[in-house]
């Protein structure tokens, strides 16, 4: 906290970012899928993802807005997850795209 606490306070007696800065940064984030979910940022839509369970192969979609599994859109994986297994659990965890920790 005290990193962000110091940058703050930097921000503060320096002005922070100018005019020409910030109005770039907004152009840039405008462009962008906004969307929450880090596996739409990471792959493309089209992309497969593949899952065995249960002896049976399970693949899924990722489309412009979310996912698609068995003709049916989903906005995350994990109601997926949920529909294959029959139990809670993270989407990403169990298709496996959840990013390495560092």
């Amino acid at each position: 906290m005290l990193p962000i606490l110091a940058f703050r306070i930097q921000e503060l007696s320096q002005g922070g970012l100018p005019a020409q800065t910030r109005a770039k940064l907004t152009e840039t984030i405008g462009g962008l899928n906004t969307s929450n979910c880090k596996v739409l940022r990471r792959f493309r839509p089209g992309t497969r993802i593949v899952r065995e369970c249960k002896g049976k192969v399970h693949e899924v979609t990722i489309t412009e807005g979310g996912f698609e599994y068995e003709g049916v859109r989903f906005k995350s994986l994990s109601p997926i997850a949920c529909r294959i297994t029959g139990t809670r659990w993270s989407g990403p965890a169990f298709f496996g795209t959840k990013g390495k920790s560092k």
